[in-house]
């Protein structure tokens, strides 16, 4: 399944872009950066809180994070999406760092099933760098590492401080390329699209990243 990750995001992304444009269509709303963060701050402080609620939460409603913080993006801009994001990312992995210390390794188990081990070692062994670079990178996987952090050493001011240093740079990451996504063909969209792939690819200059990710294909 995560092999084939990043092509389901994709195929997402551009679901979520097909469906803005027909729902732009039937209102009537002008396709441009000014018009659509116009039209999203006329809706008060439901939006942010609607947003902010659904990255919080997106475990649950099952949402990918590629999804949600892209659409923070378009809808608030860079600053905004950037911050609601963050704030989101922040929250929902505190929210699952506290989980996992109060009902115990059993039941992170059950939740991971037999991968548990490999995130629990890795979150042990490598601590606060690991759990970070994982909320960064725009591909990382958060929930699992931010539960098997409850149950590690990690105290949790260090998870925190960890988390809001790593998830505005992930929301930022969506929230650039969300922004471009009204100026489709122009520079500032293939600059912001070229930007967030070499993000993702950065681990790639790394042997043992490389190693480790082409052995499981074989």
């Amino acid at each position: 399944m995560r092999r084939i990750r990043p092509l389901l995001i994709g195929i997402a992304i551009v679901a979520v872009y097909w469906g803005a444009s027909l729902l732009r269509a039937s209102m009537g709303i002008e396709w441009s950066a000014t018009s659509i963060q116009t039209f999203v701050a006329g809706l008060g402080i439901k939006a942010p809180l609607i947003f902010f609620g659904l990255v919080a939460f997106r475990q649950v409603l099952l949402i990918p994070s590629a999804i949600v913080l892209t659409a923070g993006g378009l809808l608030f801009g860079v600053g905004m999406g950037t911050l609601l994001g963050g704030a989101g990312i922040v929250l929902s992995g505190c929210i699952c760092f506290l989980l996992a210390r109060g009902m115990g390794g059993e039941w992170v188990h059950e939740r991971l099933q037999a991968r548990v081990s490999q995130y629990d070692e890795r979150a042990n062994a490598a601590g606060p760098m690991l759990v970070g670079l994982m909320t960064a990178h725009p591909m990382g996987l958060l929930t699992p590492f931010h539960l098997a952090a409850g149950v590690s050493g990690m105290s949790l001011l260090v998870f925190l401080a960890t988390v809001l240093l790593a998830g505005p740079i992930r929301a930022a990451s969506y929230s650039v390329f969300g922004s471009s996504l009204v100026d489709i063909g122009s520079p500032r969209f293939y600059v912001a699209s070229g930007v967030l792939i070499l993000i993702t690819l950065l681990p790639f200059a790394h042997p043992k990243v490389r190693k480790r990710i082409f052995s499981r294909w074989k």
